[in-house]
């Protein structure tokens, strides 16, 4: 029988402006509340590019056919201290092109969308198929309807959706299935502008899809600056400027009061994870993520 945890928290991680750090949040995030925190997480990799899901592969050594040729360098080895040790590798159906191809939603099972890694972590696939998705609206329902119909809600204690960074019908599922939204940014000449085009896209989600958010809210849980080198004065005047912009306060955005710090190993190894390293940064993510779950239930 299984355990019941929730209701679950629906959050997306997303910002209309790529190269952020949104993905390498999500999964560290993610990854340390099921770690060190025993909560269950389901993250769900609704954006094209699928680097979330290629993260999580490498590291549980999972492998897809759309993923393949990406992870060919990678196949069938793990690093283990000097010497690559080769590995069998485990391989899932399991993805979201089935849950956004037209059809009944009601005919999907929850072992062809949803991927069991541990007893903590599962995930629903991205793959590179998705994006010929992209444009069918009919679509913007289907992961709604996927979680209530499974009551997915009752199995976990957070579910993570990584959005794509276009305003697409994935922008429009992934909200209209959200209780919160987490908005990672970088702090440079361009943040404010990709703040605002956010809130503009949220409130016309919000406006056109009314019936989604009859008796609950679509709450923003604030900004996170991300890829951060470690603090100067220059970053620090930067980052105060865009919180005080006239745009911004006009806004009322809130702001994490802690920065996601730049950790030179998250670029160069998908499948490496913060809370598994020895690395000084894990200060860094247990304060952000005690901020977070701090947010959550205000």
């Amino acid at each position: 029988m299984t355990e019941v945890r929730g209701p679950a928290k629906v959050i997306s991680f997303i910002n209309m402006k790529g190269g952020v750090g949104k993905t390498t949040l999500t999964k560290e995030i993610g990854y340390f509340l099921a770690s060190r925190r025993n909560k269950r997480i389901l993250f769900i990799d609704l954006d094209p590019q699928s680097n979330l899901t290629q993260s999580f592969f490498r590291k549980y050594n999972y492998s897809q056919e759309d993923l393949l040729e990406v992870e060919e360098e990678h196949s069938g080895f793990i690093n283990s201290g000097d010497t690559r040790v080769s590995v069998k590798k485990n391989y899932t159906n399991a993805s979201i092109h089935k849950l956004f191809t037209p059809g009944k939603v009601s005919d999907l099972s929850k072992d062809d969308c949803i991927l069991n890694l541990n007893d903590n972590i599962s995930i629903i696939p991205g793959t590179l198929k998705s994006v010929f998705s992209e444009r069918n609206s009919s679509i913007e329902n289907h992961l709604y309807n996927y979680v209530n119909n499974h009551k997915l809600k009752e199995e976990y204690d957070y579910i993570f959706i990584d959005c794509p960074p276009t305003y697409s019908n994935y922008t429009i599922a992934a909200l209209i299935t959200s209780d919160f939204y987490i908005t990672p940014t970088r702090p440079d000449s361009y943040s404010v502008l990709g703040i605002d085009m956010l809130d503009q896209v949220v409130k016309q989600i919000k406006d056109h899809h009314q019936v989604y958010f009859t008796g609950r809210e679509l709450k923003a849980l604030g900004v996170v600056f991300t890829d951060l080198q470690q603090p100067n004065t220059g970053i620090q005047k930067l980052k105060t400027k865009i919180i005080q912009s006239s745009k911004i306060k006009d806004l009322g955005i809130r702001f994490f009061d802690r920065s996601f710090v730049y950790n030179s190993h998250l670029p160069k190894q998908a499948e490496y994870f913060i809370t598994d390293s020895m690395s000084n940064t894990i200060e860094e993510l247990t304060i952000i993520v005690d901020e977070f779950e701090r947010r959550v239930k205000e």
